[in-house]
């Protein structure tokens, strides 16, 4: 068997290449940190031009306070002149002196004059307390006036401006700072989703390797970046050493299946040879002693008895032999002759007529449906192989379903041109099978016929028959064939 084994499975290679035989820095960070990148870049950029154009505003700012408050000044000094009134209007239209509150005062304390810097909201007193910004303390002169009653001028310091300069400042700094983070974000976001987009491909073809079908991971295409290459590519020896050892396999079990067909040949041989012609012997004694006993009527029963039970048992070796060779084998060195599928339909209704003669046909009713044209050509190796899975199958349920009823049925289904697919099924409507796992681990009639689907080359399943009330079981096979004309679809 090991030499069997040997000879079945040459030039399996038994460890996976090195695919990274040289240790390179991973191109997947860098494709996603490129745009990224870029994207910061830009925002330095950005970041750069607004800086400049805040402090040429903040610098003209600067300026204009100072003009303003040389203007103040030199009207507060106005004020001591006849020209008193006309530098008061000046004063008033002035708008006021930045990050200072200026108030005038006549002799008696009453304001003549108030400036601000600006309209103040009331929200900035209470985010000043709120900071820790105390009020400084006022810086007052007097003004001496013609009529010898002095005025008072009172400057005092005013956060206010500052405040919202600052604010203004924080609340650009931020929306330049989130709308950048923003950016990267969206920016890592998409690369990372086109530079990751091909494992959708690379999972999808994983899960067609757990489901047996490999043709999904040899269509994989070149993948973008050179970490996911290498994954493929090692999807891709995994599938092709898996389809060879898979291959392997499956000539090693024909070549099992064979040697069993073989040994099925040689004890059809010998009991036709041997014990058929021991039994033909003993007939013609028997129907010998008949005649010669035609005076003592009691023996002459007996020997006619003898005959008649020597004929049952050669009809049974007659349908086991059938059984064992459903078709002559092929002639040595001509390989497998082609049947077709009206040879299976009749190799099919002797078995199912088999059962239904038999003292299980009393309890279940058996019945067969073949659909496809009688001419169609089969593999000899997979009409063997569908009359002894209906045979292994009828056998399960007659010992173990209790069924009342079980259907075999064969269909020929067009798959292309030249290629067909044979869709078996066996249902009962028995007590099914509590765990279909355990049976085939148990090395059943299900392992058997699971096996022999396998070699073919053919799916197989099953399940409860009518789901889902889980009556009965149904066993289902779907077998490919390279066939002529007469597939129907």
């Amino acid at each position: 068997m090991q030499a069997l084994y040997e000879r079945a499975m040459p030039g399996l290679p038994g460890k996976t290449p090195d695919l990274h035989a040289a240790a390179r820095p991973m191109d997947l960070p860098r494709l996603v940190m490129r745009r990224a990148l870029a994207v910061a870049l830009g925002c330095l950029a950005l970041s750069l031009a607004l800086g400049v154009l805040r402090v040429r505003s903040d610098t003209r700012q600067e300026m204009d306070g100072s003009l303003a408050l040389a203007r103040v000044a030199l009207q507060l000094a106005h004020l001591q002149g006849p020209d008193a009134p006309a530098a008061l209007d000046a004063l008033r239209a002035s708008g006021g002196v930045r990050h200072l509150r200026l108030a005038l005062l006549d002799a008696d304390g009453r304001p003549l004059l108030r400036l601000d810097d600006a309209e103040t909201p009331q929200a900035l007193p209470r985010l000043a307390r709120l900071l820790g910004i105390a009020p400084a303390a006022p810086v007052s002169w007097t003004v001496a006036r013609p009529d010898g009653r002095a005025w008072t001028v009172v400057l005092t310091a005013s956060p206010d401006s500052e405040l919202r300069e600052a604010l203004a400042s924080f609340a650009g700094l931020f929306v330049l700072l989130a709308g950048c983070s923003l950016l990267m974000l969206a920016a890592m976001q998409w690369n990372v989703r086109r530079a990751l987009r091909p494992l959708q491909a690379l999972l999808g073809a994983i899960a067609h390797v757990e489901r047996q079908d490999l043709a999904a991971v040899r269509a994989l295409p070149a993948m973008p970046v050179r970490e996911l290459e290498a994954i493929a590519q090692a999807l891709k020896h995994l599938a092709a050493a898996q389809e060879r050892t898979e291959s392997a396999r499956r000539v090693l079990g024909h070549r099992l299946l064979s040697l069993q067909e073989d040994e099925r040949q040689r004890l059809a041989r010998d009991l036709h040879d041997e014990f058929g012609q021991r039994l033909t012997g003993l007939r013609v004694d028997a129907a010998w002693l008949k005649r010669r006993l035609a005076e003592w009527p009691a023996l002459r029963d007996v020997a006619a008895g003898m005959g008649e039970q020597i004929g049952v048992i050669q009809d049974d070796l007659r349908k086991l032999l059938r059984r064992l060779r459903p078709f002559d084998p092929a002639v040595p060195g001509q390989g497998a002759a082609p049947e077709t599928l009206g040879r299976l339909r009749l190799m099919l209704e002797d078995l199912v007529a088999g059962w239904r003669a038999s003292a299980q046909g009393h309890r279940t009713r058996f019945t067969l449906q073949v659909d496809g044209d009688d001419a169609l050509v089969l593999p000899q190796d997979l009409v063997l192989g569908v009359y002894r899975i209906s045979q292994e199958a009828l056998t399960n349920v007659a010992r173990h379903a209790d069924a009342r009823e079980a259907r075999l049925a064969v269909r020929a289904v067009a798959a292309a041109p030249g290629h067909g697919v044979l869709e078996w099924s066996v249902r009962d409507d028995g007590c099914g099978v509590a765990s279909v796992a355990a049976a085939l681990q148990r090395g059943s009639g299900l392992a058997g016929i699971k096996d022999r689907v396998w070699t073919l080359a053919g799916e197989f399943d099953w399940g409860p028959d009518t789901p889902p009330a889980a009556a009965g079981l149904a066993l289902r096979a779907r077998l490919p064939f390279a066939g002529g004309a007469g597939v129907h679809a």
